[in-house]
């Protein structure tokens, strides 16, 4: 980062990556038909639990239903940031996280310097992104580095460093359901 370089400058924000009607066909379709796991933490020390997260879990893996539409919208993303950040080579990204917050979910503040993620490829993440399914719940903010709330826009991408640099967290949802998918980027 040079002089003149903000925080903020690495965390692209994108308003309408994927179309509403998608993002509600894949709401509709992963919310009845998914085998939801409770998701968990785990840190340096090989300890996990679910204190630092209230939030269901499921893998997108590549042959499910809409992870061609999924992939596209997250490829379009990370080739926009890495044609500006261009030191960042994007090798692989994991399977897709679809994340599920009833009432009372949330994720404490964490960052993503993870070696594997539940079993699947291997490898320091450069880039996390996620893809905002719905805007219509309460609560469930989505905040990163402490103070920078990521607008609520159905269908809106977030593309940001895997790094201390870059804590974030979602808030507790008071209202409705909130989804999102995610990958990191290796």
């Amino acid at each position: 980062m040079n002089s003149n370089q903000q925080i903020s400058d690495y965390i692209f924000f994108y308003p309408d990556v994927m179309d509403v009607k998608t993002c509600e066909w894949i709401i509709n379709r992963y919310d009845t038909t998914a085998k939801w796991q409770q998701s968990t933490f785990s840190n340096n020390y090989g300890n996990t639990g679910t204190s630092q997260v209230a939030m269901e879990e499921y893998w997108i893996r590549s042959q499910a239903p809409y992870y061609k539409d999924i992939k596209e919208s997250f490829e379009y993303c990370v080739n926009d940031y890495t044609s500006v950040y261009d030191k960042i080579k994007s090798k692989d990204y994991t399977d897709f996280r679809i994340n599920r917050y009833g009432e009372g979910g949330f994720m404490k503040q964490h960052i993503d310097g993870i070696h594997h993620s539940h079993g699947q490829k291997q490898g320091y993440p450069h880039l996390t992104s996620l893809i905002f399914l719905n805007d219509d719940y309460e609560g469930g903010d989505f905040v990163l580095c402490g103070d920078k709330y990521i607008e609520k826009i159905q269908g809106s991408a977030i593309v940001f460093p895997s790094n201390f640099m870059y804590p974030h967290e979602v808030k507790e949802v008071t209202d409705g359901k909130r989804f999102s998918v995610m990958t990191w980027i290796l």
